[in-house]
């Protein structure tokens, strides 16, 4: 039995379990440490004799373990960022290991900026996308334990790349987008030419490097952006973001060569419609072609040679002039082709509309307004083929038939091409202004008005003032005007109101204005009718309204007249425009001018030069305004049918009719705007007479349309040069010789 326990006691001490044996009776020692190491009391010598025969040991400790507390929990934090200026940024800061934690963003709580798990450590760290703006709170949870509060960062300003669109082939302009009030500064990587703009409020940029100072030349290249925002847009200082990811950029400035049509030929006679026109021209390309300028069709270029009809359009009976153009894919216009005279005789043939390009004389489905859709490069310009049609084909077709409707892709059209909603060719040669920012408009612009300022200007001051006194104008008494001048100043008679004499004006300008344009009867042009008449209406309100505001308290003592030598520089415009088929057109839209009353006290406006001088800064000033509020809104309106036309017609009517009667008003000859701002200030009256003249050469210098031709243009101011330097020459060297 001592030889058991013995055995036994000796297993226990070997697995590490402290004991105490005494006799035959085990006890289990207390634990004295809570370690797991093993401690061993000392044993007495074995076989020791304890007076009955027992063998004793002494008491054994055996380790025993003890569990371990967790470790508590801390609220989760976040490190200060500084300020962001990239389209990421990294967040670190503290929390319970082995927890989670989320950053929430700023502008939408509920949505994360990035998620990271906590590390053994106690540290955090994650990387994740951000927006713009300024003083941005980042907020950060524990996504494991709820009870725990959040902690916010410091205030960070945060400014990222802007980004650039992607686009194919274009004239110069690049788009992009970036934070509302941003300036952002586009570079062409390798050039050293940047361009700086403003980000608009939709969050939208443009900028042109085809023209400006260093335009580019046609070519691939590299831009990349950044933008810079600051205290007026709420940040602590002015923060700049690092460079965008850089795109490839496609310029191509150059113009397709004009066009050639092939069929009909000139002096044929077609004597039934649809009327199938043929040409060449360069492969890639859209050609529009128009008949009494008019857009009548479309086609694309294949192969060099395009084909289009006139289905869906009735071409009245008669003689037509036929001409096309052609438009590439970076919204680049050629000139126009060879016009081809034609006689349309016979009635229209019925036919079944096709799509896109389609075989010589089978019809095709009419195109929508060519002249005012956008190509990749915003230019203005004809729509690529398919645009608004309403067949299901397409371009390059055929003879497929089309699913649609006939011009369904205009609102308001019909079949006959003659509807309310379908376009005439009023504003078909007006350039858009962001088409009109070119090189070759600047150089234009700069000769233009160098040319009008001194041998157009000059030369007619030179025979107005030599002149004065020696001519008797008889105008004035064949027009009734033939009272004495204190008749004329003693107020006995009023004369027409000003409300008549406005009215009178509106109507006759518009008469005169429709009928140089052109109009037939056809709903389309009572639409145009409209559109004249409020454009009319508008310019000879703005200038009145203008003359009486500038002329403060004497504002009484103003009243208004149709000027003679207005009316009749409007026929001549409307002759000229009709007889050369001019496109823009040559227009005035104005013809009252402002006088004044001697029943008031003021004195009369003949007799006060700086009266005269500030009633034609007002007058002048309104009609630049209005003819440049006109020009953009027409670049502006996109829409089709009748409201988009008639907003196009109503924005051309202020543009081209205000800037006739400014460049008409401004030649210094007696009577007119020019005059008075010539004896007020001369520095005025070229300032005035430089921003007139550049936006007309930039309006009617378009590459579309029918213009005056180089030659009779250089003979027009050569013909003034000359008649002022004879004229003064013989006032002030022959004369005094001969009468000596």
């Amino acid at each position: 039995m001592l030889g058991a326990i013995a055995v036994v006691g000796a297993v226990l001490v070997g697995v590490g379990a402290p004991v105490l044996v005494v006799g035959t009776e085990t006890a289990v020692a207390a634990p004295e440490s809570s370690t797991a190491a093993t401690s061993t009391a000392p044993s007495a010598p074995a076989g020791t004799d304890r007076g009955d025969g027992d063998e004793q040991s002494e008491p054994v400790a055996v380790p025993t373990g003890t569990p371990t507390s967790p470790a508590p929990t801390v609220a989760p934090s976040i490190a200060d960022a500084g300020d962001i200026t990239s389209a990421s940024a990294r967040f670190s800061g503290t929390g319970t290991p082995g927890h989670h934690v989320r950053v929430a963003d700023p502008m939408t709580p509920s949505a994360s900026i990035c998620v990271a798990p906590i590390t053994s450590d106690g540290r955090w760290s994650c990387l994740g996308a951000v927006r713009s703006g300024p003083e941005q709170v980042f907020t950060v949870s524990d996504t494991d334990d709820n009870a725990l509060p959040q902690a916010d960062s410091p205030a960070v300003d945060v400014i990222v790349p802007p980004t650039i669109a992607a686009s194919g082939p274009t004239t110069g302009s690049v788009t992009g987008a970036g934070y509302p009030g941003a300036a952002v500064t586009v570079s062409a990587v390798g050039t050293g030419t940047t361009r700086n703009t403003v980000v608009g409020t939709d969050g939208r940029w443009i900028v042109s490097f085809g023209s400006g100072g260093a335009p580019l030349a046609t070519g691939d290249y590299t831009v990349s952006a950044t933008q810079t925002a600051g205290t007026a847009l709420h940040y602590r200082s002015d923060l700049r973001s690092t460079a965008s990811a850089p795109r490839s950029v496609a310029i191509d400035r150059t113009a397709p060569s004009a066009p050639t049509i092939t069929s009909p030929s000139t002096g044929s006679r077609v004597r039934t419609q649809p009327i199938a026109i043929s040409g060449t021209g360069e492969s890639g390309t859209i050609a529009t072609v128009y008949i009494d300028s008019n857009p009548v069709c479309q086609a694309n270029v294949v192969g060099g040679s395009w084909t289009c009809t006139t289905a869906g359009e009735s071409i009245p009976d008669g003689t037509r002039t036929l001409t096309a153009g052609l438009r590439d894919t970076a919204g680049n216009f050629s000139g126009v082709a060879a016009t081809v005279r034609l006689t349309v005789g016979g009635a229209p043939a019925n036919a079944t509309p096709s799509s896109g390009s389609a075989a010589p004389g089978a019809p095709t489905t009419r195109r929508p307004r060519p002249s005012t859709s956008s190509g990749p490069d915003g230019a203005t310009g004809a729509p690529a083929p398919g645009d608004g049609a309403s067949s299901s084909g397409t371009p390059g077709s055929g003879g497929a038939g089309g699913s649609g409707d006939p011009g369904a892709g205009v609102s308001g059209a019909t079949t006959s091409g003659t509807g309310w909603g379908v376009a005439t060719a009023y504003d078909a040669a007006v350039p858009s202004v962001r088409s009109a920012f070119s090189t070759r408009t600047l150089v234009l612009v700069l000769v233009g008005v160098i040319a009008f300022l001194l041998l157009v200007a000059v030369p007619l001051k030179l025979v107005a003032r030599s002149t004065r006194g020696r001519i008797a104008w008889r105008l004035a008494r064949f027009t009734g005007r033939n009272r004495t001048a204190a008749d004329r100043t003693s107020g006995d008679d009023p004369g027409m109101p000003a409300w008549a004499t406005v009215a009178l004006s509106i109507g006759i300008a518009s008469v005169l204005m429709l009928l140089g344009t052109g109009i037939e009867a056809q709903a389309r042009y009572a639409r145009l009718s409209i559109a004249v008449a409020l454009g009319t209406a508008v310019l000879a309100i703005g200038v009145v309204l203008a003359t009486r505001w500038g002329a403060g308290a004497g504002r009484h003592g103003i009243s208004y007249r149709v000027s003679p030598v207005l009316v009749a520089a409007a026929v001549i415009a409307c002759v000229v425009t009709r007889s050369a088929d001019l496109s823009p057109a040559v227009l005035l839209g104005v013809l009252v001018t402002p006088t004044r009353r001697g029943d008031t006290g003021v004195p009369p406006a003949r007799h006060d030069i700086a009266a005269r001088g500030r009633d034609a800064t007002w007058r002048t000033s309104a009609l630049l305004v209005l003819a440049a509020v006109g020009w953009v809104l027409h670049s502006a309106v996109t829409a089709s049918g009748f409201w988009g036309e008639l907003g196009r017609e109503f924005a051309i009517t202020l543009c081209v009719g205000g800037l006739g009667s400014l460049v008409t008003t401004l030649l210094p000859v007696s009577g007119t705007a020019g005059a008075a701002l010539w004896a007020t200030s001369r520095g005025r009256y070229a300032g005035i007479t430089s921003i007139g003249v550049a936006l007309a050469v930039a309006v009617y210098s378009g590459p579309a349309g029918t213009h005056v031709s180089t030659l009779w243009m250089l003979v027009a101011v050569v013909g003034c040069a000359v008649v002022g330097l004879v004229t003064w020459t013989w006032i002030r060297v022959v004369e005094p010789v001969l009468r000596t």
